[in-house]
């Protein structure tokens, strides 16, 4: 069951999408473009390296979709296990607004990820009777960004920074219980426009 900041999250991701669809529809081609990159976002559990696509719908707003690993070593972070740390492959979906500025850009944006993880967890470890065990979880982790992008001089790429913030649901779990929460990151960006 979600709470209620976890419902607003999925709900603006639901509006922001929403937004998507009405401005495809309505935008100059000629604003058009792909960016290809890499990026690194790291939280304080883990570390996700991703290869990404950027497709703007207009000067002010594009498409973003990211696949990648997850590599987490939640230590003595979850409150359902003494250790935890495991790794998996996914995907991210989202929506990116534009602001100029100076010599680069403001961007604000909402993305939901999908993450298949395998989670290697020690429980009790201080009692007579230790558990271990491996967890599958499919994890559904909307969030929202804010950084800044900015062109490399004399080239068509761009490097940015971006800070994240969103809640990891575990839609689906094969095993025992693993940690679900909110979760804070920065991400480094390194992209190419192609056209």
């Amino acid at each position: 069951m979600t709470n209620g900041p976890t419902t607003l999250l999925l709900a603006l991701t639901l509006l922001c999408m929403s937004m998507v669809y009405s401005q495809t529809n309505n935008n100059d081609a000629t604003n058009k473009r792909t960016d290809l990159g890499i990026s690194l976002q790291a939280y304080p559990a883990g570390i996700i390296p991703t290869l990404n696509a950027e497709r703007y719908l207009s000067a002010e707003s594009s498409l973003v979709l990211r696949v990648g690993a997850n590599f987490t070593d939640r230590q003595d972070f979850s409150d359902e296990n003494d250790n935890e740390e495991g790794s998996g492959f996914g995907a991210s979906f989202g929506y990116r607004k534009h602001f100029p500025l100076s010599k680069g850009k403001i961007v604000a944006g909402v993305h939901t990820d999908l993450w298949n993880l395998w989670i290697d967890w020690e429980d009790g470890l201080n009692t007579p009777n230790p558990r271990a065990g491996t967890t599958y979880i499919l994890v559904l982790q909307p969030w929202l960004e804010a950084g800044y992008f900015f062109d490399v001089k004399n080239s068509s790429s761009q490097i940015g920074i971006t800070a994240g913030f969103g809640r990891e649901i575990n839609v689906i779990t094969n095993g025992d219980d693993v940690a679900q929460d909110w979760i804070a990151s920065i991400l480094l960006h390194y992209q190419i426009t192609l056209n």
